[in-house]
């Protein structure tokens, strides 16, 4: 009979890779030998997802701050009529609505969800048998809600970085003041206290708690990478003897440093030295955008929208559709972080798709190297241009990528998943 682990993410149906993550862990545990309730915020109303077997979704509701700013910064949309022209790659700004949840929602905008959530895990918790909780950061609120159900109930906690909380060079804007940043070094350590391991999803993550936590830790920090579903491909499309475009694919989140400022530069000298067209050469984009600067005066100086296919937030077997018809996948590792592993390093080496990694040495180029899964191309147009002409001689000879396969599979869905479950039979011990 299955152990009962809760697991406690929110949103656990979403496009985000932190969701699907989720819900890869929750599919894949009861094969080995762990039976997933979680514990969520509820599904969006258009939502066409289906619970995998064996997982039991609690979908705990509370003010949903996210559709509150929205009806405040606009008015309803209606749907786009058929034959609207595509949508284009603009940059969201960082608004009101950004700087009301840095202020007053800490540790983030999903606090209304904490108090409903800690009942209805009470409630669980009491009525059932459970061996473990399973906490996954980010929101950091759900680390909050672990650790009061493990204090009050004694059940072993497990909490996931996926994210780093203080400190993150992606969020540390989100402690605006000294009080602030107080406020979340306190939340985070009294979380930390009640867990009985802690887990990260890359090393830089886990070396940075090691060193900056010290004696809140329970012990070493875990490593449980983030991996791909080889189940979640679509089958290929029918080959064609009609020639296809070179294409180069971006699916993902484009935020803040990880800018693709350097990559358009090198993309629209590529483009004049081949001598290509829109019909020959593609960049095919998917995914939202958030704080880039200057990103139209980019387009407009390099002269690349027409060779730009955006395609905007789309569901993610789309997305995984868009990747497999590529001819590699451009992965921008910001110049300032070598912490954190874009999800789309492992969804790519899953599709058998090359990466394109524009970064500087750090444990993504290690991966990478290791698996033999693309080329690192440094910050530099000129690199960027090498890197293209590389992979355009590939595509022009037909040669396909030769993976290191036993590399590879290290991070498909059963070993890492089993490796969790491990983890979980640890603590609960």
């Amino acid at each position: 009979m299955n152990r009962r682990v809760l697991i406690i993410g929110h949103p656990f149906v979403g496009v985000s890779m932190g969701s699907v993550r989720l819900r890869r862990i929750a599919k894949w545990l009861p094969r080995h030998g762990w039976e997933p309730v979680v514990l969520s915020a509820p599904r969006d109303a258009t939502a066409t997802w289906q619970l995998d077997p064996g997982v039991r979704l609690e979908e705990i509701a509370a003010p949903d701050l996210t559709h509150y700013y929205q009806r405040l910064r606009r008015p309803a949309s209606s749907p786009a009529a058929p034959g609207a022209a595509r949508p284009q790659p603009t940059a969201k700004e960082i608004g009101f609505t950004s700087l009301l949840n840095r202020w007053v929602m800490i540790p983030d905008k999903q606090l209304p969800w904490h108090r409903p959530a800690v009942r209805r895990g009470r409630e669980l918790l009491r009525s059932e048998k459970f061996s473990a909780i399973f906490a996954s950061i980010e929101p950091r609120t759900t680390a909050l809600v672990g650790a009061q159900l493990a204090r009050e109930t004694g059940v072993p906690l497990v909490i996931e970085y996926r994210d780093l909380w203080t400190s993150n060079p992606y969020y540390h804007i989100t402690q605006p003041t000294a009080l602030h940043c107080w406020i979340h070094a306190r939340l985070e350590r009294r979380a930390l206290r009640q867990a009985r391991r802690v887990s990260a999803v890359c090393r830089g993550i886990a070396e940075y708690l090691t060193k900056a936590q010290g004696t809140a830790l329970p012990g070493p920090v875990a490593l449980n990478y983030n991996f791909f579903d080889a189940d979640e491909y679509p089958p290929p499309a029918p080959t064609s003897a009609a020639p296809r475009p070179f294409t180069i694919s971006y699916t993902g989140a484009m935020y803040a440093s990880r800018t693709p400022h350097q990559f358009f530069e090198g993309m629209r000298a590529f483009i004049n030295r081949a001598r290509l067209s829109p019909e020959q050469f593609r960049f095919s984009w998917a995914g939202s955008i958030a704080g880039i600067p200057d990103l139209d005066a980019a387009l407009n100086r390099t002269g690349v929208r027409p060779f730009i296919e955006f395609l905007g937030q789309i569901p993610h077997r789309d997305a995984l559709r868009h990747l497999l018809q590529s001819d590699a996948a451009l992965l921008i590792q910001a110049p300032g972080d070598a912490i954190h592993i874009p999800g789309k390093l492992f969804e790519t080496m899953g599709a058998g798709v090359p990466l394109f990694a524009l970064a500087h040495p750090c444990e993504v180029t290690e991966i990478i190297e290791r698996c033999r899964a693309g080329l690192v191309c440094p910050y530099s147009t000129e690199d960027v241009v090498a890197t293209l002409e590389q992979f355009h001689r590939r595509f022009q000879q037909g040669q396909r990528w030769d993976f290191a396969a036993d590399e590879v599979s290290r991070f498909s869905a059963d070993a890492a998943v089993g490796g969790l479950a491990k983890l979980f039979a640890e603590v609960s011990q």
